[in-house]
């Protein structure tokens, strides 16, 4: 009985001990899973041992606990009262670690389950972002297109203005010269008119000087004839 006894306060300190371990591994998971969204493999596994230790120490500590009362029930004389109690608080002992574990594994699976909902919520407003992202570039895109457009359209119509003046100064330049060749010509005129006139007169002249050679040849002749 007495090694019953030992045993017992060694699965007690070793179910202590285990729980204090499994707090705190709930603790830092709860941190990384807060602070990252992201249920980690090696957490997970480590969880998973830890609490198959537990329930293998549970069972253990339970199964001398059973032990110890059939020692009570079949010793002469009875056990006294206070080992009694001490019997009934090993089992009060076990069933208060049984509690804190099941409530440090509830407050785990549920920074779990919220790990899991952050990440999935991060994973779409990352979607969403990326969507968002690509549709503003398209966006962009399009705009920098419609402003190129834009830029030739109006390079176009400028080369077209360009092409226009240059036209319509060529024309200047050859009505221009026109003008000056009229100019010109209308200068001239007046020198033309003068020669003209100058021709008409020498041309009057010599008719009339032609009328009078013949006129007086043709009294020479009448009188030779008829004289």
């Amino acid at each position: 009985m007495e090694t019953v006894k030992r045993d017992l306060h060694q699965s007690t300190a070793q179910c202590s001990a285990l729980l204090t371990r499994y707090s705190k591994l709930a603790a830092s998971a709860s941190t990384s899973y807060s602070a990252s969204g992201l249920v980690k493999d090696d957490l997970a596994q480590r969880r998973q041992e830890l609490e198959d230790e537990i329930r293998a120490a549970f069972d253990t500590f339970a199964a001398q606990i059973d032990r110890l009362a059939n020692l009570h029930a079949t010793a002469h004389p009875p056990p006294s009262a206070s080992a009694t109690h001490a019997l009934e608080r090993h089992r009060d002992v076990l069933a208060e670690y049984r509690r804190d574990f099941q409530r440090t594994q509830t407050s785990l699976r549920d920074a779990e389950q919220r790990a899991n909902l952050l990440g999935s919520v991060r994973e779409e407003i990352s979607a969403f972002k990326s969507a968002s992202g690509a549709s503003v570039t398209d966006s962009l895109l399009g705009e920098r297109d419609r402003i190129d457009n834009s830029h030739r359209m109006a390079d176009d119509t400028l080369s077209q203005a360009y092409a226009t003046r240059a036209e319509f100064a060529a024309q200047r330049s050859s009505l221009s010269n026109i003008q000056s060749r009229m100019n010109g010509v209308a200068a001239q005129v007046p020198g033309l008119n003068s020669v003209i006139g100058m021709i008409n007169s020498r041309r009057r002249r010599d008719s009339v000087i032609m009328g009078s050679v013949l006129g007086v040849c043709t009294l020479f002749l009448l009188y030779f004839m008829f004289g």
